[in-house]
């Protein structure tokens, strides 16, 4: 058995989102709970995790993550509520005490490598020599659908591509098919309908998915470019089920909400559940 804990589940903004004052803000004020929503990431376990936004350090202390064992993370791509770089610089020495041998593996595209570069040059107090231990880093670039296999964590990764960030030729932004041990699951938020090589690549593969997460920024709205939601989320299962990706057994979610979606939890549950598809939430612990 296999476990996932949603860490965040909104958009860029958050819910209720800073300055707002919208219908699904005023709500998530008034209902708390399951409608206060950090942003999106992933613990797959003490030493994994998928993407690292600016909400880390409040998923730290609620969610007590202890990110001192943290020893590969996974990003999806630059933005800064999936990537929030700054709070990097705290494993330099004199900001916390990380021991030499106390590596952060960063994984992500060559967008995300070069972003992390750039930050590393321009935060580095003019001593950053290329020399990533000094931050206790290392990254590692992927390549789109090449597999990374943690052999001491049991686990393999496939970088799938990506619809999102259009018309910005300088990254090609990834989600994620893993195994964990004997389950398999895919967390694939930041994408729109999936790009047609991910479709071949997916029919070739022919993964067996005991979990998806998927995106549904724009909640009940019908968006397929960029990110998904309404109609596109639900035609994105379906298609696949048609593959034999997923059967009736998978453990199927919705995540990643923007408020410009205009729709609280329970109107979500409302819109999915009778589709077999279940929402995420802040907190949220996934078996399967």
């Amino acid at each position: 058995m296999a476990q996932v804990q949603i860490l965040g589940s909104a958009a860029a903004e958050g819910i209720p989102a800073i300055f707002c004052n919208c219908r699904v803000c005023r709500a998530a004020w008034e209902n708390g709970g399951k409608d206060m929503r950090f942003r999106a990431a992933y613990k797959l376990n003490d030493h994994v995790r998928i993407d690292f936004g600016p909400d880390s350090l409040a998923q730290e202390y609620k969610f007590k993550l202890h990110s001192e064992n943290l020893k590969h993370l996974f990003i999806t791509h630059s933005h800064e509520d999936h990537l929030y770089l700054n709070l990097l610089n705290y494993r330099m020495p004199g900001f916390s005490v990380v021991e030499k041998d106390n590596i952060l593996h960063l994984y992500g595209n060559p967008g995300v490598i070069r972003e992390l570069n750039r930050h590393l040059w321009d935060k580095s107090y003019h001593y950053f020599t290329g020399d990533y231990k000094r931050f206790r880093l290392q990254p590692v670039a992927l390549e789109m659908f090449q597999p990374v296999v943690l052999e001491d964590e049991d686990m393999e990764f496939y970088p799938l591509k990506a619809d999102h960030m259009i018309g910005i030729p300088t990254e090609i932004p990834n989600f994620f098919v893993f195994r964990m041990g004997k389950s398999w699951a895919m967390i694939a938020n930041d994408t729109g309908v999936f790009p047609q090589e991910t479709w071949d690549y997916l029919e070739k593969m022919k993964f067996k998915l005991d979990l998806v997460i998927s995106d549904c920024t724009g909640c009940l709205l019908d968006s397929e470019r960029g990110h998904m939601s309404g109609k596109y989320a639900l035609g994105v299962r379906q298609r696949l089920k048609q593959i034999g990706s997923v059967t009736d057994s998978t453990k199927y979610y919705v995540n990643h909400f923007s408020h410009n979606g205009n729709a609280t939890h329970a109107e979500l549950e409302a819109h999915f559940n009778p589709h077999g598809i279940e929402v995420g939430y802040d907190g949220l612990v996934i078996d399967f």
